[in-house]
């Protein structure tokens, strides 16, 4: 603020000392809440992010037109709210041995190491982004937040099952976040004639967003 000031003429002056004072304390009380604010932020978007160590996946079949597929549900088992978005990581190992209990002219034998192509999508048969096309071209990906305890999020993942020829076998799956070594594993018999489609991260357990 400025002060008044009497002088011995009877006329008043300003003084702009507490202005000069106040003015650069502003300034910087208020770049150090930004900063603060910032901080805090960045902190939270770190914790937030989901581990697959709180995560648990069930598989729901949605296939069918000569496609397998699964929706996929991962819910949130941990204490705290997370987030997931993108894509997740989904690896698809081939069977190099036959399967006894499958008709020998329908498994295609592939060598010992191999793996599905595994392609991301936006949509696919099963689920994946179902609005309008932007001017752009380009769709964002949602970011879900799953509550403790009950949060969840879902994404597709679909192949061609059946093909003019023998297929290869898969009787694995493995399931994960990108940019981890870390996959949860589970048994599941497929055909995989085709490289497999997976879709994003969605919010809820339909697999779809808007």
């Amino acid at each position: 603020m400025s002060e008044l000031t009497r002088t011995t003429s009877g006329h008043y002056r300003v003084s702009l000392r507490r202005s000069v004072i106040l003015a650069p304390l502003a300034v910087v009380l208020v770049v150090a809440l930004l900063m603060s604010v910032g901080r805090r932020a960045e902190a939270s978007a770190r914790l937030n992010t989901c581990s697959l160590s709180t995560l648990r996946f069930t598989l729901q079949p949605d296939g069918g037109l000569g496609h397998g597929a699964y929706r996929v549900l991962v819910r949130n088992v941990g204490s705290s709210a997370c987030t997931l978005t993108g894509y997740p990581r989904v690896l698809v190992p081939l069977d190099d041995r036959r399967d006894q209990s499958v008709q020998r002219s329908l498994q295609r034998v592939v060598p010992p190491g191999s793996f599905a192509k595994v392609s991301n999508t936006l949509n696919s048969y099963a689920g994946g982004y179902d609005g309008p096309t932007p001017s752009s071209g380009r769709v964002a990906l949602p970011v879900t937040q799953l509550a403790p305890r009950t949060g969840a999020a879902s994404f597709t993942m679909v192949w061609t099952e059946i093909g003019p020829k023998a297929c290869p076998v898969s009787v694995t799956l493995e399931l994960g976040i990108a940019g981890t070594s870390r996959l949860w594993e589970t048994t599941q018999f497929a055909f995989v004639c085709s490289g497999v489609d997976v879709t994003p991260f969605a919010r809820g357990s339909s697999g779809t967003w808007h």
